[in-house]
């Protein structure tokens, strides 16, 4: 007798896979399965995740599901992978079509053993038609042959479903098999089957168990006895009735359903350029509601207004562990407002609201439905209003009712808010299953809402089951366009710090070209970006597609494209990152050109737009994943658009990037393609992948904007009006074209509307600042407050709604004027004064509310703390606003006008700081001395206003010397004091600056500018005047405890500070000199500051410089305890103390200087030692005297050597520069030379890392004092300064020489002394490393912090070295 198939235990039992070939993960992410009787070819399972468990019959229509593990199975022979994949298809097929229900069985999927019940693992599949073969032959060995084409019909081809993520180890599938069966053709059927029996069968010779009849019982297939085999027909009678009845049901429900469920989910249609946000408002849920809540795990909900008070211990909440969890009393803050940060990280990270406390809460508990109402429910009004009117703007948002729970009056007072918030649109769902609760809903709402309103928005009585089907075939349609990147993670996953733009962006739009609402849609889009708006992708796919007309592509397109080409074309790439620079003037079309090279290149090289606001780590790590996911074979690169950052952004990106690169490739990893804005025309020198576009059009450019303008106002209809940027564009933005345009509209708008003011509002932000815009709110506020007989939209569709453009930014609707050039007209055309307009900003009612705008705060904030002309070129004194009010209006109402922004930022300390600037740079010092104390009071520890404040007490100061007649001290008394409470807060910002993460040495220079006028003032006096220059008086009086009768009254407070001056000076220029000796000036503002200070510190000097030769009247006053400074004073004024200046010196010079320092005893002094050895190599550098000076370079080196063992090797590296000099190789010196020079190298950069902050050496370069060149000695060391480029192996190759070095785990060497020997070498800010070896060659610079390679160059392509 055969063997009863369902015993069998070979092949069919639930196979498991032994622990060592998987491990099983820590967690695991439920997903749901592939769309049911659907081919998705972008859809792909995740290793690791867990699908729903395996399912019976619920309704018929919702497939049921089996699953197969397979592990052990693959691992065998083709015809016993037939023979078990045919025995599992047929036998779960047939319990399917008996049942009447619908099903998928998987294969590759875990269904217990070490693993998660429904756990994704996959399976390696080498051969698909093996699979596919296996089904249609055994369907026509096992099945009946006159029930071979029912078969047919009902069993589905396998399907192959991709597995990504983790280590697979090679490519896996899950191999699917849907079962659909049809009443239409199976009618009173059922259907036995005769199985593969795995044991018995052998190639050639398979065997079958008796025929059989299976049925589906919970999950499992089961055999039906042979006794119960007379009720078959019954039982199939029972089923066609039943599905029957859930096919006409889904017939009826569908339409109605899938309508309301369409709008709610697939709200895209409106809103083509932004991603619709979801809103969930839910109360408390069964355990087994859970399980068919599948959907909302596809949802990426904004925030979740949860009223279940056990939604923590077993509700919904436990579905969604990554949500950021609030009780709605956290919401709001203390002054009644909503919290800003609650809303803010609801873009990133789901807000869950628990609005009405949460039972396992100690101080949270719930509420009943009147104390709720006392004490909670204003709270929740505020946060619905606040989403509604501010944070999100209408049409862009979907809020889901989820009732499953009899209705309850607080989530009645919710639907009541945000209905009534969104003026009664259908952005809301109800979702009821039971109609009893939906009528006592109705009833809680019938003062909201009319009963056939409800009815509209709600989904009512479908089963909660059948649901959450309906939904997951909506979302799977809309997952599988957004494409899953190798490690199981989507493109959406990269946001927010890169925006992929996919090779099928826009593709998944069904667009009616005969709906009106398509229509309309599209002429919208079209024309908000001829309007000026940004160009989208929308608008590539709309022209690509003939749904509207092309594009016009500039000449800089074609530029672009040939530099990407080129460097596509390459096969011996030398660098793998390379920036392409695209610069353009503001509205001339630049950032149109970036993105249409994006987007006609996206189906060659993945694409992405950076999010320069975020972490360039975070940005790298996202592009590395991107550049990963590259499976063509061809290493392409990523190409990454980049907008609007300085080259110090796109230096350190290109580092960054540099080092992501882990392999050698062929072509760049990585391109940059940097789009900045630029008022400045000209091309920089020596770039060769830069690209200008300006509003200057070439003559092919003319025609095809002509021909384009025509085509739109001729074919498509569009006014002037309504393109108006466009037209502008067309004609260059030719000032005298612009001008009459602007005349004309403005002259049609009604002068006394008040209309005007809001136009001129938002003229004034654009133009002083970029990128800035107010929100439609505040312009609907605006009206509400001045123009209570207009409304917002009748202007937008009047003249004045030609000048503005809207768009989406941070989630809210912006309002701006078309282009920055229209608002420089009209603000020069608008009898309103400036000073009058701006008022209308600084309306804390309108435009200055904390709660609602803060990032146009910020753009007015800015109207009074930017200083740089629109140039971004030019510091200003103040901001540009207020210069522009100070000249053309009056001084007077420029302080007015800051004094009100002052009042209106009265928590801002630095709108004070620059209202205390402004009066400082009018000498009103008593009233700037007030508001510069008030800042300080509200940042006491900024640098930036210590330094303010010093500045208004220095320009006091120097007001108050030239006005003192009465040379004494009495007369003096008070300059002195102002010119010390300047010093104190230079001082103060010092410190302050040693805590900060930039560079702001501007303290320094104060303190030495004014404690050097300071001492300059003292030597005017008569007690301290010297007829012969030597000021003996005034230094015994700053270096010892001597005070002259004379001044001990009237500087009696004084005394102690002005004592101090002296060796604070000293102090202050050292720190001074040491910064400028590591790094390169910063040219804007720097450099000047530094010449100032260097002819200070001549002055300084030159008060005491020839007091050393006066011996005896030294001796006379008891100061011979001071000659040592006093020597300094006298090497100070030759030029010596400073490293950067007494390598430059005349050799005469140099020579007293190595006069003065010597020492008859041959005790050196440190200062003394280290002035000698400069001296003496800065006289051996010199080629002028080199035939004339002859140095021992060992007696050198024993100085050297000395001078480093008398120096603290925690502070200066000077010393250690010099050895680097001495010791530098030029033949195989022996291993103690290079021992001396890898410790130089090794000290100087311990005291460079122990200098820079944690994010100033990204802003500063360290300054190269020399560049090694041809010669021998030292004349192989050519100074910088004689090179006269700020890139000297640009220009200057001839006089430089390229070095020998390789790469080693991305650290740069050369050769030292030895051959055996490593020299560590820095590189250049703008180069990086490969992690690869490789030889290569480069200029050596040497600085402060050891020795730098610039030019770096790859020698060889192969890694051995």
């Amino acid at each position: 007798m055969d063997q009863d198939p369902d015993e069998i235990t070979h092949l069919n039992r639930t196979e498991t896979v032994c622990s060592d070939l998987e491990e099983k993960p820590p967690s695991y992410v439920q997903c749901n399965p592939h769309p049911f009787d659907k081919e998705d070819a972008e859809f792909k399972y995740i290793k690791g995740n867990v699908l729903p468990p395996e399912t019976g019959s619920k309704n018929l229509i919702i497939p049921c599901h089996e699953f197969k593990s397979f592990q052990l199975t693959v691992g065998r022979d083709e015809f016993e992978q037939k023979i078990k994949f045919a025995n599992e298809v047929i036998k779960f097929a047939a319990a399917c079509m008996n049942c009447r229900t619908n099903g998928t069985i998987h294969f590759g999927v875990e269904n217990g053993g070490d693993y998660r019940h429904g756990e994704i693992l996959g399976i390696p599949v080498h051969n698909k038609e093996l699979f596919v073969n296996t089904r249609d032959h055994y369907i026509k060995q096992c099945f009946f042959e006159k029930h071979h084409a029912h078969a047919e019909h009902s069993i589905r081809p396998p399907r192959f479903v991709e597995v990504s993520g983790g280590d697979t180890g090679g490519q896996r599938f899950v191999i699917e098999v849907d079962i659909v069966p049809s009443l239409s053709e199976m009618k009173e059927t059922f259907y036995p089957v005769k199985l593969p029996d795995p044991d018995k069968s052998k190639k050639g010779a398979v065997v079958y168990f008796h025929p059989t009849i299976y049925k589906r019982e919970g999950a499992s297939s089961v055999r039906v006895p042979p006794d119960k085999i007379q009720e078959m027909p019954e039982y199939i009678r029972d089923r066609n009735f039943e599905r029957e009845k859930a096919e006409h049901n889904e017939e009826l429900s569908n339409d109605e359903v899938y309508r309301k469920l369409s709008e709610l989910f697939t709200s895209i249609k409106k809103q083509m350029n932004n991603e619709v946000k979801y809103i969930l408002v839910t109360d408390s849920c069964k355990k087994e509601d859970l399980e068919n809540l599948s959907f909302l795990l596809g949802m990426k909900f904004f925030c979740v207004l949860d009223f279940d008070p056990n939604s923590k211990q077993g509700g919904l909440y436990r579905l969604y562990p990554k949500a950021s969890p609030h009780f709605l009393e956290d919401c709001i803050t203390e002054s009644g407002s909503v919290a800003d940060f609650i809303m803010k990280d609801s873009f990133s990270q789901t807000s869950w609201i628990f609005c009405n406390g949460q039972n396992d809460s100690d101080g949270q508990k719930p509420h009943h439905s009147k104390t709720w109402m006392e004490n909670r429910m204003e709270h929740l009004v505020k946060v619905i209003s606040q989403i509604c009117n501010a944070t999100l703007p209408p049409g862009t948002f979907e809020v889901l009712f989820l009732l499953l729970s009899p209705a309850n009056p607080l989530q009645a007072e919710a639907f009541h808010e945000f209905y009534t918030g969104m003026n009664g649109r259908n952005n809301i769902k109800c979702i009821l299953e039971d109609r009893e609760n939906y009528n006592s809903w109705a009833s809680l709402l019938q003062k909201t809402c009319n009963r056939e309103a409800l009815n509209n928005l709600s989904i009512v009585g479908t089963k909660l089951s059948h649901l959450d089907n309906m939904i997951q075939t909506i979302q799977a349609s809309k997952v599988s366009v957004m494409q899953l990147l190798d490690n199981g993670t989507t493109y959406k996953d990269l946001l927010p710090y890169i925006e992929v733009l996919r090779s099928d962006e826009c593709s998944c739009l069904n667009i009616d070209a005969n709906d009106e609402e398509w229509k309309k849609e599209i002429r919208d889009t079209e024309m908000h970006f001829y309007r000026g708006g940004k160009v989208s992708w929308m608008n590539f796919w709309l022209a690509e597609n003939g749904r509207c007309g092309e594009i016009v592509k500039r000449d800089a397109y074609e530029t672009v494209a040939e530099h990407l080409n080129h460097v596509l074309g390459r096969t011996d790439s030398k660098e793998p990152v390379i920036a392409v620079t695209l610069s353009h003037q503001p509205g001339s079309g630049g950032s149109t050109v970036a993105r249409h090279i994006l987007w006609d290149f996206r189906k060659r090289l993945k694409c992405a737009i950076v999010n320069t606001s975020l972490p360039i780590e975070s940005i790298c790590d996202g592009a590395k994943t991107l550049q990963n996911n590259e499976g063509n074979g061809e290493n392409l690169p990523v190409l990454l658009l980049v907008e609007d950052c300085d080259e110090e952004y796109i230096a350190e990106l290109k580092i960054h990037l540099g080092q992501a690169v882990t392999d050698r490739p062929s072509k760049p990893s990585f391109i940059l393609l940097h789009c900045k804005r630029s008022t400045l025309v000209k091309t920089p020198a020596h770039a060769s992948l830069f690209v200008r576009v300006t509003y200057k059009l070439s003559k092919k450019e003319k025609h095809l904007f002509s021909w384009k303008l025509n085509d739109l106002q001729r074919n498509s209809k569009y006014k002037e009006n309504s393109i108006l940027t466009f037209v502008l564009m067309t004609k260059e933005y030719d000032p005298n074209y612009v001008h009459k345009y602007v005349k004309k509209l403005l002259e049609g708008i009604d002068q006394t509307s008040g209309t005007l003011n809001l136009i001129g509002c938002i003229s004034l932000l654009n133009h002083y600042i970029a990128d800035s815009y107010i929100t439609e709110s505040q312009c609907k506020a605006f009206f509400n407050r001045h123009l209570r007989h207009s409304t917002f939209q009748s202007v937008l569709r009047g003249k004045s709604g030609c000048l503005l453009s809207h768009y989406y930014a941070a989630e809210l609707l912006c309002i701006r004027i078309i282009h920055c050039k229209v608002a420089e007209q009209i603000l020069s055309q608008m009898m309103t004064p400036q000073s009058q307009t701006v008022t209308h900003l600084l309306d804390r009612d309108v435009f200055c509310n904390y709660e609602t705008t803060p990032q146009v705060e910020k753009f007015i904030r800015q109207l009074f703390i930017k200083r740089n002309d629109n140039t971004d070129q030019v510091k200003l004194p103040f901001s540009a606003l207020i210069a522009h009010i100070h000249d053309q209006e009056d001084k007077r109402v420029a302080e007015d006008v800051l004094e009100k922004a002052c009042k209106c930022f009265d928590k801002d300390a630095f709108v004070a700081q620059q209202f205390a600037r402004f009066l400082s740079y009018e000498k009103k010092f008593e009233k700037a001395e007030r508001w510069v104390k008030r800042a300080r009071l509200l940042q006491p520890s900024n640098s930036y206003i210590s330094h303010t404040e010093g500045q208004i007490y220095k320009n006091w100061f120097f007001s108050t010397k030239g006005q003192s007649v009465e040379r004494s001290p009495e007369g003096f008394k008070k300059a002195i004091k102002l010119a010390l409470n300047a010093v104190d807060a230079f001082r103060s910002s010092q410190e302050a600056s040693k805590l900060e993460s930039d560079w702001n040495i501007a303290g320094y220079f104060g303190e030495v500018e004014v404690a050097c006028a300071v001492v300059e003032l003292m030597s005017k006096l008569d007690i301290f005047k010297s007829n012969d220059g030597c000021h003996m008086k005034l230094m015994k009086y700053l270096l010892t405890d001597w005070i002259p009768e004379q001044i001990g009254t009237a500087w009696a407070k004084c005394n102690r500070k002005l004592k101090g001056l002296h060796p604070n000076i000293l102090e202050t220029m050292e720190s001074v000199y040491e910064h400028m000796a590591y790094f390169q000036p910063d040219k804007r503002s720097e450099e000047k500051a530094f010449e100032k200070l260097n002819t200070n510190a001549e002055c300084f000097s030159h008060l005491f410089c020839n007091i050393i030769d006066s011996i005896d009247q030294i001796k006379q006053e008891n100061m011979e305890h001071l000659i040592s400074i006093l020597r300094w004073h006298k090497i100070h004024h030759l030029g010596g103390g400073r490293f950067t200046k007494m390598l430059s010196l005349a050799r005469d010079n140099l020579t007293k200087i190595i006069e003065l320092s010597k020492n008859e005893q041959g005790n050196w002094h440190e200062t003394d030692l280290q002035n000698t050895i400069l001296s003496l190599i800065a006289l051996a550098i010199d080629p002028d005297n080199f035939s004339q000076v002859k140095n021992d370079k060992k007696k050198l080196c024993e100085l050297s050597d000395l001078l480093c063992e008398m120096s603290d090797p925690r502070q200066s590296p000077i010393p250690y520069f010099i050895q680097v000099l001495l010791y530098w190789p030029e033949a195989d010196s022996g291993e103690e030379s290079n021992s001396h020079l890898i410790n130089a190298l090794n000290t100087m950069n311990v005291l460079y890392q122990a200098k820079i902050k944690d994010n100033q050496a990204k802003k500063k370069t360290v300054h190269p004092h020399f560049f090694l060149g041809p010669g021998k000695g030292f004349q192989r060391f050519i100074r910088n300064i004689n090179l006269g480029a700020s890139s000297p192996w640009e220009r200057s190759q001839n006089k430089l020489q390229r070095f020998a070095g390789w790469t080693e785990e991305r650290k740069l060497y050369i050769q030292g002394h030895c051959k055996e020997s490593k020299v560590p070498i820095h590189w250049g800010d703008k180069y990086s490393i490969p992690p690869w070896s490789r030889r290569v060659s480069f200029y050596l610079g040497f600085t402060l912090r050891g020795c730098v390679a610039y030019d770096i160059k790859n020698e060889t392509e192969d890694g051995d070295v």
